[in-house]
């Protein structure tokens, strides 16, 4: 610790030790009202982990059911799309079937 430190240290107790009486009794009654209100505005401990658990379950609940909102029914032009997608993956067996009746045929 510095001089300049310990000047400072010797001079804060010298005041604390002359304060009056009254100025005692405010300061200890300010500190009384302090604590008295922040054991009021305190949470209680149980409070933190069971929010996180409510908010935990609620994003679940979101995520599992959010698919079945995110994919809307199929409508018809759908449908008729998939189809003809299939068609496509199977067009070697249509070509084949196409020379088979042009072979039964000649």
């Amino acid at each position: 610790m510095s001089d300049f430190e310990k000047t400072m240290q010797d001079v804060l107790r010298s005041s604390e030790r002359e304060l009056d009486a009254d100025t005692t009794q405010r300061l200890a009654q300010a500190r009384m009202q302090a604590l008295d209100g922040a054991s009021q505005r305190r949470m209680p401990r149980f409070f933190v982990p069971l929010t996180g658990m409510a908010l935990a379950s609620v994003l679940a609940l979101v995520l599992v059911l959010s698919p079945s909102l995110q994919n809307p029914q199929m409508n018809q032009d759908d449908v008729l799309l998939s189809e003809g997608l299939d068609l496509y993956e199977d067009m070697d067996f249509y070509y084949w079937l196409a020379s088979e009746e042009n072979n039964l045929q000649s």
